[in-house]
């Protein structure tokens, strides 16, 4: 499963979900769905996921009860146990999304420090993001952001992204394109 088509892969797996025999699909589609959903962000299509795979599917599984736990950090947001929780030895057919959603929550997360953060002690950096401290100064240089050296912790001051400016239209502008649609339907 690659991200590049998640969309046509959760459709499919949905719809073998619902093709099943007895209802009831495989560990594995599962499984897969599961790990879509959670890249996705689909948090709430997770949840109905996990209440409708069968109780005779779910218990026992490690796997399925680790993508549990990890659902339940992104619900409640909180990195540091989603850290502890997506790190575990996965299935192949999940593995490689597994590794990409915890970049993309690290990738979120660096640009949600960058946006709301003029400075963070390393220490709430790591936790937040899961990099080790040795490699949190790259990081920071490869952003353009500023480390202080000094007694421990040290600081880091984010440099805030760019922001993407919207194309601002003007009441007259509105108007006018109202008018223009209006007279068009008229005649």
């Amino acid at each position: 499963m690659l991200p590049e088509n998640i969309d046509q892969q959760i459709m499919a797996l949905e719809k073998q979900e619902l093709e099943a025999p007895n209802g009831v699909a495989s560990l594995q589609l599962y499984t897969e769905l599961f790990a879509a959903y959670l890249f996705k962000n689909e948090l709430s299509q997770a949840r109905f996921l996990w209440k409708r795979i069968p109780q005779n599917i779910k218990s026992g599984n490690a796997e399925l009860e680790r993508m549990f736990t990890v659902l339940q950090c992104l619900w409640s947001n909180k990195n540091f146990e989603f850290y502890k929780a997506i790190t575990y030895e996965w299935s192949k057919p999940i593995a490689k999304i597994m590794g990409e959603l915890k970049e993309k929550v690290q990738a979120e997360t660096i640009n949600l420090i960058g946006r709301a953060y003029s400075s963070i002690f390393e220490n709430v950096f790591v936790e937040m993001t899961n990099y080790s401290p040795d490699t949190v100064t790259e990081t920071c240089k490869s952003l353009n952001w500023e480390v202080i050296d000094g007694p421990y912790p040290r600081l880091i001051i984010p440099k805030k992204p760019p922001v993407e400016k919207m194309a601002v239209t003007t009441c007259e502008d509105q108007l006018q394109k109202l008018t223009d649609f209006v007279s068009f339907l008229e005649n």
